[in-house]
């Protein structure tokens, strides 16, 4: 799979000379879309059986992080588009096959989140609704969303438990309405546009129960489900940028930069010390994420059931690793002076990008108190 790191490493002079560009198109420029096509890896995460890579998790981390490093709004796109794709692993493995096979340009875009409308119908599903932040959406094939599912009364359907089910599907880009409303300080070029899908049937085999469903195809990795397998997208990229400023400053300080009446500040006692500590602080979340992720997903393979104590533990690592990196970002953003300040400026796009990047739903701090709840033994 090292391959693979490699074939990402190749799209840097593509992807950082196109960063301005999908920067002001508030979207993936052309060339990016291309190279990510002919690269084959917009498939690094959909299983073998569909035509994919099915990438580890340690590769998967890799190649995304890699991605990331390059440009933060690119490398959350790749992301992404990289993680819904994946979720065809869900798919009626016919229909996914049809979908990806032999065609490395077709990415998934959207959320899955249950904003929607559905009613059953014969061989599938009436859905429509609208729904936010599509990244990727533009150079998306098929676009995703999430519904409850109604009767004719207008009752919910439940599970077994009494819960109600929330329905996955993906339809046709070209039967969804872009809004084109993203206009924000960072991530600018990841064209998270809010979508509406109009009403229209979806076959049963392209639909999954969100939170019930089981994968059709693939390894035990599929088996995290949507909100655990975002995780490993939401690490990956945040470690890119951080590592990304660390990079930058490094080159800022060894370049001269001095404070004014003052002598060069790679000679300063306080300016060392800081950036050996926040390189530190990096190498030692990089390393909780691939073994909190890589552990469970050893588990999953072994044929164990994913639990909430694993989302949980999941979820709160990468919370806590997005956390440290905004630090890492923020600390080398701020030493960077003017450098940093004036555009255009890798350094400002990376704070941008990731102050904008940890903000998201998924790495909010009240994930820890789910964990800690259950290291306790306290009610969920």
């Amino acid at each position: 799979m090292n391959d693979l790191l490699s074939i990402a490493r190749s799209l840097r002079p593509v992807v950082e000379r196109e960063a301005d560009a999908s920067d002001r198109g508030l979207t993936m420029s052309a060339p990016v879309d291309e190279a990510l096509a002919a690269s084959g890896l917009n498939h690094l995460q959909v299983p073998k059986e569909l035509g994919g890579f099915e990438a580890d998790v340690d590769t998967t981390l890799d190649v995304l992080e890699e991605v990331a490093h390059q440009d933060g709004s690119i490398g959350w796109t790749f992301m992404a588009n990289a993680n819904a794709t994946a979720m065809c692993s869900m798919f009626d493995p016919d229909v996914a096959r049809a979908m990806l096979e032999g065609r490395p340009e077709v990415v998934c875009a959207g959320q899955f989140v249950s904003r929607g409308k559905a009613q059953r119908a014969d061989g599938g599903f009436t859905v429509q609704g609208r729904f936010q932040f599509g990244s990727g959406s533009s150079r998306a094939t098929w676009i995703g969303g999430g519904a409850l599912v109604r009767d004719a009364r207008g009752e919910v359907e439940r599970n077994e438990s009494g819960i109600p089910r929330v329905l996955a599907f993906v339809v046709p880009r070209d039967t969804v309405e872009l809004t084109g409303n993203w206009d924000v300080m960072g991530l600018r070029g990841t064209g998270s546009f809010d979508y509406t899908i109009s009403e229209q049937f979806v076959e049963a085999g392209r639909t999954f129960w969100l939170f019930e469903g089981e994968p059709r195809s693939g390894g035990g990795v599929y088996r995290l489900g949507v909100v655990g397998f975002a995780g490993i997208g939401h690490a990956a990229w945040a470690l890119g940028v951080a590592r990304r400023a660390l990079d930058e400053i490094q080159r800022i300080l060894s370049s001269g930069r001095a404070r004014i009446g003052g002598g060069e500040m790679r000679d300063e006692q306080v300016v060392q010390r800081a950036l050996s500590q926040n390189v530190l602080a990096l190498r030692s979340v990089r390393l909780l994420v691939h073994d909190t992720i890589g552990r469970i997903v050893e588990a999953l393979d072994a044929g164990d059931p994913m639990t909430k104590a694993m989302q949980d533990e999941l979820v709160s690592a990468v919370a806590y690793e997005t956390s440290t990196c905004l630090d890492v970002v923020r600390w080398a953003y701020m030493t960077s002076g003017s450098a940093g300040l004036r555009n255009p400026s890798v350094l400002q796009r990376c704070f941008r990008d990731m102050s904008v990047g940890a903000a998201h739903l998924y790495v909010d701090p009240r994930c820890h108190d789910e964990m800690g709840k259950g290291l306790l033994g306290a009610a969920p």
